[in-house]
C-alpha cells in the first residue's frame, strides 16, 4: 500500500508551526463493497459510526460518500449543560467550547484528498440558536428529547470517490508525535482496509412501520396556523415564517434496510 504524504514530508508540515494534525491517506479499489455494505461493517465493529451521503442538483449522485467510526470525542449540550468527554458543566456559550476544540485540530488542505478529512459530525438543533438569540427560545417541552448539540469528533474517515471508483482511507496523526504518530496512522489505515475487505456485516431486520403515519397537527389546526401567520405578516410583526407539521409513526428495524 502507498501512503501519502510520505514519512519524510511530515517534518515539513510540523516545522510550519500552523497545523496540529496531518491527514495520512491511502487508496483501495471501491469494488470490494458499497457504502451501505461498508456502513453495515462499521456498525458491527463500533457502537459509534456515521455515513454522510451527498447529492447535487437534479437529485444526481454526489461525488463523495463519507463514513467513519470510533470517534475520538463526544460533545453534547442540552439546556445549557454541556458534556465533553464525559465531563459535564454549565455554559451559556457552547459555541466557544466547540471553537476551542477545533482550534486544536488545525489541518492542512492536501491536494488530491476529499473536502472532508476528519472533524465534527452530528447536528445542531433549532434550539441551539437560542444561545446567541434568546428571542427564539421555545418554551414548549421537547417531547422528542433532541439535544441542542450532538457531535462526535472523528479522526478516521472512509471516503468513497464515486467518480474515480476508489475508496480513500484517512487517518489523522498528531504532528507533535513525529515518526511514532505517522506509524500509528499507517497501522490504522491498514486496519481500515482489512476491516472493509474481511469485516462481518451487522445483521438487522428490515425497517417497517408498525402503524400509519400521523401528523402532529390536523388539517384545521394547520390551516389556523397559516391564517395566524398571514395576519402577523400583514401587521408587520414578521416578514417570513416556515410552518411545519411533523409526521410520525412507530418503527422497528434498520433504516439501512428500509
Amino acid at each position: 500500500m502507498k501512503f501519502s504524504p510520505a514519512r519524510n514530508e511530515v517534518q515539513r508540515y510540523a516545522r510550519a508551526g500552523c497545523y496540529d494534525v496531518l491527514p495520512v491517506s491511502t487508496e483501495i479499489l471501491s469494488d470490494i463493497c458499497t457504502p451501505i455494505e461498508a456502513m453495515r461493517i462499521l456498525k458491527n465493529a463500533s457502537t459509534h459510526c456515521f455515513m454522510l451521503e451527498s447529492a447535487v442538483a437534479n437529485e444526481k449522485w454526489g461525488r463523495y460518500t463519507f463514513l467513519g467510526l470510533e470517534p475520538r470525542l463526544e460533545v453534547t449540550c442540552v439546556d445549557g449543560y454541556m458534556k465533553i468527554a464525559g465531563k459535564e458543566f454549565r455554559t451559556d456559550d457552547p459555541a466557544a467550547y466547540l471553537r476551542s476544540i477545533l482550534s486544536e485540530y488545525r489541518s492542512p488542505r492536501l491536494d488530491g484528498l476529499p473536502p472532508f478529512t476528519g472533524g465534527l459530525v452530528g447536528y445542531f438543533s433549532y434550539d441551539f440558536l437560542a444561545y446567541s438569540e434568546p428571542s427564539v427560545r421555545c418554551p414548549a417541552r421537547d417531547t422528542e428529547a433532541f439535544k441542542d448539540v450532538d457531535l462526535m469528533l472523528f479522526d478516521k474517515v472512509i471516503a468513497f470517490d464515486n467518480i474515480r471508483q476508489k475508496i480513500v482511507l484517512i487517518a489523522n496523526m498528531r504532528l507533535a508525535d513525529g515518526d511514532a504518530g505517522y506509524e500509528r496512522a499507517v497501522e490504522e489505515l491498514r486496519a481500515l482496509a482489512t476491516l472493509l475487505r474481511t469485516g462481518q456485516k451487522k445483521r438487522e431486520p428490515a425497517g417497517r412501520l408498525l402503524a400509519p403515519v400521523t401528523p402532529l397537527f390536523d388539517k384545521e389546526q394547520y390551516c389556523s396556523m397559516v391564517r395566524r401567520a398571514k395576519e402577523y405578516i400583514r401587521e408587520g410583526d414578521i416578514f417570513q415564517i416556515v410552518l411545519s407539521n411533523r409526521l410520525s409513526a412507530p418503527f422497528e428495524g434498520s433504516l439501512l434496510n428500509a
